[in-house]
């Protein structure tokens, strides 16, 4: 379980998720005529609800782009879908301007080297337990869970835990959602 300091998780007003390795596993699936296959966490989807809860913007942020992607952030409500970008530091920036905030007030979760910069710019950097070694190398939290098997959750759970906030977050939720 990642270990963060609590004044760090309360300053957190955005995630911003890569895909590819992050949401998803670090695979492509492709079907006899091309098309894209992905597999997505439940678990993470219900986090990513529990952020949105607690009052976490949420945002994808891909240096690929897919239609499922923005099926999956349909699904989850997730109204930020970045795809094609591939400085991502430079769309990190624009996000937090956009919302009005400093970078340290932005988690970040990555994976490979396109994510490097922007993991060691914001508040929060955590990559997923089978990053590349060079996001290792620089970020100060790895989760235990590998990516698209609910490294996403783990963050989410982290950042919420610390604040304070997970259990009421999870019964306000569980309450509204009946």
């Amino acid at each position: 379980m990642i270990t963060l300091e609590r004044s760090a998780a309360e300053k957190i007003r955005v995630l911003v998720l890569d895909i590819d390795g992050v949401l998803t596993r670090p695979e492509l699936v492709l079907g006899k005529d091309g098309e894209e296959l992905k597999v997505f966490s439940v678990k993470d989807g219900l986090a990513i609800k529990f952020a949105q809860h607690a009052g976490i913007d949420v945002a994808f942020l891909s240096a690929r782009s897919s239609l499922i992607v923005e099926h999956r952030a349909t699904m989850l409500g997730v109204t930020e879908v970045y795809q094609g970008e591939h400085a991502k530091l430079s769309r990190v920036r624009r996000i937090a301007e956009e919302h009005g905030i400093a970078l340290d007030a932005v988690a970040y979760v990555g994976d490979d080297i396109v994510d490097i910069e922007s993991l060691m710019a914001v508040g929060i950097g955590v990559a997923v337990a089978d990053a590349c070694a060079d996001v290792l190398g620089v970020v100060h939290h790895v989760t235990d869970a590998l990516g698209g098997r609910g490294a996403v959750r783990e963050t989410i759970e982290a950042i919420l835990r610390t604040r304070g906030d997970w259990d009421r977050v999870v019964q306000d939720y569980i309450a509204n959602a009946s």
